[in-house]
């Protein structure tokens, strides 16, 4: 009977579920970039001994020494000139490995001429002219590019260079000078002799010497093909010199009172000498050994052209002169020693001396240079509970009169009246069904009253995070423009948390008058504890940089002081940055954070290469290293973190680097200014995320240098 009722009624019960879910990310990049060394070193030492017994011994004695003295000249010009096509060989031999394996290698930047750079040492890009596409030549300057350092070591490392480059026939060239401020927009190389001579002659090649277009005195170059891996030719380098330093060394060497050098060309033409002359439009008058009337002076030109080394007693310029001359090994040329017999026939002593006071010293060598790149990210997780319970409950249908007592008893607890008890005394199931209202009716009361409580307590937790999320707001600088009266820097940033609070946060303000520092950060963790951590960490960092000591004795502090009663173990990534807004110097230390965006005026944004650091709070007595690089007009930096590249859609894509490179560089957003920029990439994560529920907090922040100013300036 009891079982027949119970089967009546129908109990219905809803249970709840709970769900989790959590992200993993790891990306590491590492590059590595080797530079190698080189050291030429040459040195000539020349010894001399005067006859002193006789018109002969000295005679002899004077012959002799004026053949050394060509010779030893001539070995000094071979070794200059030596060294200067070893220059454009090594170049190109690298240049070469560089088009082989151009994997092996990191792109670089290459930038046009500057005129604020006049007077110092720096590498320049030019195209050959305006039907060049710069963005069809982009990867090969990219490559080649890498060049710059030992273009860059070799004219620091050797005076007498004074520029070294090389032309790509593809369309542009790359200039190691210092007359940076005199530069053309482009540079026609394939004009120019030095590239169609080594072109034609798939070899090195030496120009004549010719007058320095940049009114450095007479000049020559050295130029020889470069090849690419399967040997077609790819371009031309070349080194280009004044001979100045001939000139201070032979040209210039006094031999006794009335003796002095020249030099010869193949074609026995004077075309080094200290009586060199023009002609009335200013060319070089080049006066040849075949126009004289004398036999035996025509006869040491033949000897010159034959490249023979000798010295013989002839009449030169109305004078007996004993006249020597030894062929250079570089170049078709001959250096020539002439001083008059008069002179040669004093005593040995004197000549000794004489011979002497020119003997001259040694050079140098480069330097290697190295650099190393490291990338680090850390790991977020995310996690979201919901329950949800509803308990129903129905009636069974009208019965006898008890039921009836029933009836009205329940009708009165669903209005509410959970302290009605109902009255059933039939002894049998109606009784018990009874006694189960009752016990649920008690039952009831204490699941509303919790649930009462519980509420509240929901309630006043809400209402204390909207007040944690109004205090996390106000702590973060949200007035923009932040600084009207700077005109040197426009700045923006935002900081949209996933949940109330988060553990994100960006801070940038004024050490000085003319330093601003920026802070991006990500505390790991969610919720209360990560805000929390947050403001200890934003706090720390603020009041260790307003000490004014270098970043990475602020991130040193700042990590032991975070690492004290850290018993929850969270930690920090973290970027900081200190712009010198006069010069626009930007000092910079990375805690384990996300690489920042870097976009030179009028190009794209690329990700700034650097050493990743450790993260702050994580492990004490660590130390940190700041890195520099310069921003000039018009740079922009932009900084976030992870919860932008980590930004999912429904398909649990990331939104990732590549994405954000192209969102920046794309035609809409690179020419944004921060304000308007920081919101496009926001929306672009909206579209992207479809959506899809935000796992993390996403915090940006962008800064462009408008260079140096009064503060205050309109």
């Amino acid at each position: 009977m009891k079982k027949s009722i119970r089967s009546k009624i129908l109990l219905t019960v809803l249970a709840v579920s709970v769900g989790s879910i959590a992200l993993v990310t790891a990306v590491t990049l590492v590059n590595l970039n080797n530079m190698r060394e080189n050291v030429v070193t040459m040195s000539d030492t020349m010894g001399t001994q005067a006859a002193e017994d006789s018109t002969i011994a000295m005679e002899a004695q004077a012959m002799e020494q004026l053949t050394l003295i060509a010779a030893g000249k001539a070995d000094y010009a071979d070794e200059k000139m030596n060294k200067q096509q070893t220059y454009a060989y090594m170049v190109a031999d690298y240049l070469q490995q560089l088009y082989t394996d151009p994997e092996a290698y990191t792109a670089r930047e290459a930038y046009g001429p500057d005129p604020a750079l006049e007077g110092e040492l720096s590498p320049q890009l030019l195209y050959f002219n305006e039907t060049i596409d710069p963005a069809a030549v982009a990867d090969e300057v990219a490559l080649t590019a890498n060049t710059g350092d030992m273009l860059l070591s070799i004219a620091r490392g050797d005076p007498d260079i004074e520029c070294g480059y090389f032309a790509a026939a593809s369309g542009f060239s790359l200039t190691v000078d210092d007359i940076s401020g005199h530069k053309t927009e482009y540079l026609d190389c394939p004009t120019r002799g030095w590239y169609q001579q080594a072109m034609k002659a798939g070899d090195l090649i030496w120009t004549d010497v010719f007058e320095d277009a940049m009114g450095r005195g007479l000049a020559i170059t050295c130029a020889t093909p470069y090849r690419d891996g399967t040997g077609e030719i790819r371009g031309v380098v070349a080194f280009g010199s004044t001979i100045n330093a001939l000139s201070d060394k032979i040209i210039e060497t006094e031999i006794g009172q009335t003796g002095y050098m020249f030099v010869v060309n193949e074609n026995g033409q004077t075309i080094i000498s200290p009586n060199i002359r023009r002609d009335e439009q200013g060319n070089l008058i080049r006066e040849s050994l075949f126009d004289s009337d004398n036999r035996e002076l025509r006869d040491i030109g033949r000897s010159i052209i034959a490249r023979e080394t000798g010295v013989k007693e002839v009449e030169f310029e109305g004078r007996q002169v004993y006249m020597a001359y030894h062929p250079m090994s570089v170049l078709p040329w001959s250096v020539v020693a002439v001083m008059d017999v008069e002179e040669a026939m004093a005593p040995a002593e004197d000549t000794r001396s004489n011979i002497e006071a020119i003997t001259d010293g040694a050079v140098a060598g480069i330097d290697k240079s190295i650099y190393t790149v490291l990338m680090l990210v850390a790991l977020v997780c995310v996690a979201a509970i919901a329950i949800v319970a509803f308990v129903s409950y129905a009636f069974a249908q009208k019965l006898t009169t008890p039921l009836s007592h029933l009836l009205e008893g329940v009708e009165r607890i669903s209005g509410g009246d959970l302290k009605t008890q109902i009255e059933v005394h039939t002894g049998d199931e109606i009784e018990t069904l009874a006694d189960a209202f009752n016990s649920m009716t008690a039952n009831l009361e204490k699941y509303i009253h919790d649930l009462t409580a519980v509420t509240a307590e929901k309630e006043r937790i809400g209402a204390e995070l909207n007040v944690a999320t109004q205090i996390q707001k106000d702590m973060l600088p949200n007035i923009f423009p932040a600084f009207p009266e700077r005109q040197e820097f426009d700045i923006y940033a935002s900081m949209d948390p996933a949940k109330e609070v988060g553990g994100d946060f960006y801070d940038f303000f004024m050490v000085d008058a003319s330093h601003l520092a920026v802070v991006m950060a990500d505390v790991s963790g969610k919720g209360v504890p990560a805000a929390l951590f947050m403001v200890i960490a934003k706090t720390i960092i603020k009041n260790q940089a307003l000490t004014g000591d270098p970043l990475g004795q602020v991130f040193e502090r700042a990590n032991d002081q975070l690492c004290e009663n850290n018993g929850e173990g969270l930690f920090v990534t973290a970027f900081m940055g200190l712009l010198d807004l006069n010069t626009g110097d930007f000092t910079y230390v990375n805690a384990g954070h996300n690489a920042p965006l870097l976009r030179r005026k009028d190009g794209n944004y690329e990700y700034l290469q650097m050493e990743p650091g450790f993260v702050l709070a994580g492990l004490d007595g660590m130390q940190y290293e700041s890195s520099h690089l310069k921003f000039g007009k018009g740079d922009t930096l932009f900084l976030y973190t992870d919860g932008v590249t980590e930004a999912l859609n429904p398909n649990e894509e990331l939104f990732g680097e590549d994405r954000l490179r192209e969102a920046l560089n794309d035609d809409r957003g690179r020419d944004l200014q921060v304000s308007k920029l920081l919101p496009y990439i926001r929306s672009a994560l909206e579209e992207f995320a479809r959506g899809a529920e935000q796992a993390d907090d996403i915090t940006m922040l962008g800064i462009t240098y408008r260079g140096p100013g009064k503060e205050g300036e309109s």
